[in-house]
């Protein structure tokens, strides 16, 4: 006896179903198709602790000259005494000390940067945290993502 053709297809997906069910709620409990998110979750960055900061075992200071420094170091502690009018920030994962600037440019990824004040900041980098003890900035652009540039807690 030949099973119909229309027959075969029809148990497979009834087969290929109760499986797909039972994966899904296989601890017994249902899952809602409708995502709701968690009370505690933001859509908004937030800075990691301070306790949580990966401190970079090399050191570097860095100086101002003719009114402008760059932080190129990656994976580095860099220091920068003194104000300088224009900081630009380019390493990765690092941790940033600068005095008071007029103007920030964060072109980093995953970095912590302090600063006295900034008159400006720009980031165009990802994932950067931007932590003043001054006034606030005048001015912030971020054209980058999940950047946070926020008055340091830890004074």
């Amino acid at each position: 006896m030949r099973t119909p053709r229309i027959l075969i297809p029809a148990l497979a997906a009834a087969a290929l179903a109760t499986v797909l069910a039972g994966c899904s709620a296989a601890d017994g409990t249902t899952s809602d198709t409708t995502s709701k998110p968690r009370a505690s979750a933001s859509s908004e960055p937030s800075v990691l602790p301070q306790s949580e900061v990966r401190v970079p075992d090399a050191k570097k200071t860095v100086t101002c000259n003719d009114g402008a420094a760059i932080v190129d170091q990656s994976g580095t502690e860099v220091t920068l005494k003194g104000a300088c009018a224009k900081v630009t920030v380019s390493g990765n994962d690092s941790i940033v000390h600068l005095g008071d600037v007029d103007e920030l440019i964060v072109e980093s990824a995953i970095s912590r940067i302090t600063v006295g004040t900034a008159k400006t900041v720009s980031l165009t980098g990802n994932a950067n945290d931007v932590l003043y003890s001054g006034d606030e900035p005048a001015k912030v652009t971020d054209e980058g993502t999940s950047n946070v540039v926020q008055a340091d807690e830890v004074k």
